[in-house]
């Protein structure tokens, strides 16, 4: 059952402490720990190898840790490779050098791997340790988009049992040496993005699945990606979209189906459209109108005037005479989120109408009366 834990470090000392600690907190017991400094200079360096000896010192037996410096980046899909190269474990990690750790991580992914022995791959659940929001839950893609599932939500809100995903982000990843040694390496043609979900489409080409359980958290500062990172996003995203884009399954749409099932007979609401993307909004509609009562010609459609990525001002938006609407309101956006800066809006809508609903592109669903009363603890735009 050993464990081989691999870390890409390109990453400023003052987060590299915090991850560190952490990680001697939490890491369990027969594991072979590789810590790869991909370039992030010789303060970085100090404290991997004070981390490295202090594991060391307190653990025993099988519990074995090797270090790896590269005097530049190299980026993550090589340092990673660097990490698989050297990894004997029968599970191999991939854990981020910006993550805080909480306890049972480790344990809670060896279990979600025996659980579902077929699938050969697992993701954690990042939130952000500034809200608490969800960060990372897996990714959801619509037709020419992949999406962080579930963005800001609260975790009590996701699924309560396991879920399978396409892709999911190595910040906190695992798999078997199976699919290890059928898959083979990252692809270093990317450079820094996108590396993982070729990797994982790789894998479903073989019949592995990758697995997201949401009982395994831990916080995700998403700090230091790597060099170049934002000059090769489009190189990146469009290797990945020529190689896979025919393997790549529309499965925003039914996710946002499965999250309205318990809401009963949209045709009575009025629907409103303010997302920016809009073949994936116009396909959400289509698949309403084909699945409910919902007829796809009574859609509002106010997209032209949202701005990017400000948030929604609904009085601007939308005309007055939606605050009195005696019918409940859908509302399809972007990202819930940026509903939040409404609060005299949504109150005096609230006089009116208490059942209006929230869906957005990420597969989140709320009650605009909970936008109102709760506190979220997301509100970050990716």
């Amino acid at each position: 059952m050993r464990s081989s834990v691999i870390v890409p470090i390109y990453q400023s000392p003052a987060v590299l402490s915090l991850f560190l600690e952490s990680l001697e907190q939490t890491v369990e017991p027969d594991t072979q720990l590789i810590l790869i400094n991909d370039g992030s200079g010789p303060e970085a360096g100090e404290l991997i190898e004070e981390s490295a000896r202090a594991v060391k010192a307190e653990r025993a037996g099988a519990f074995t840790v090797e270090t790896v410096h590269n005097t530049n980046p190299r980026g993550c899909g090589q340092a990673l490779n660097q990490g698989l190269s050297l990894a004997e474990g029968d599970h191999v990690f991939f854990v981020d050098s910006d993550l805080i750790l909480t306890s049972g991580w480790q344990s809670g992914m060896l279990r979600t791997l025996r659980d579902h022995p077929r699938a050969g791959m697992t993701a954690g659940v990042l939130l952000y340790p500034h809200t608490g929001g969800v960060q990372h839950s897996g990714i959801t893609f619509g037709e020419t988009l992949g999406r962080h599932l579930y963005l800001n939500g609260r975790p009590d809100d996701l699924p309560g049992t396991p879920y399978t995903v396409q892709a999911a982000a190595f910040a906190l990843f695992a798999m078997t040496r199976q699919v290890r040694d059928d898959v083979g390496l990252l692809d270093e043609r990317y450079f820094n993005g996108y590396e993982d979900f070729d990797y994982q489409m790789r894998a479903r080409l073989l019949g592995y699945r990758t697995v997201i359980d949401p009982r395994v958290t831990s916080y995700h500062w998403e700090q230091r990606n790597g060099v170049h990172r934002a000059g090769n996003r489009k190189s990146n995203l469009a290797r990945f979209w020529k190689t896979w884009g025919k393997h790549v399954e529309n499965d925003m749409t039914s996710r946002i189906l499965d999250a309205l099932s318990g809401t009963a007979d949209l045709g009575r609401f009025v629907p409103l459209d303010l997302a920016e993307t809009r073949t994936d909004a116009a396909g959400v509609w289509q698949a309403l109108a084909d699945a409910t009562s919902l007829d796809r010609h009574d859609v509002l459609d106010y997209s032209t005037k949202v701005d990017g990525t400000q948030p929604i001002l609904l009085p601007h938006v939308l005309p007055t005479a939606l605050l009195t609407e005696p019918r409940p309101l859908l509302i399809l956006v972007e990202n819930f989120v940026r509903l939040l800066d409404n609060r005299m809006w949504l109150a005096q809508r609230l006089q009116t109408r208490s059942e209006d609903v929230v869906i957005d592109l990420h597969g989140n669903r709320t009650g605009l009366e909970d936008l109102f009363a709760g506190c979220w603890p997301g509100g970050k735009v990716r």
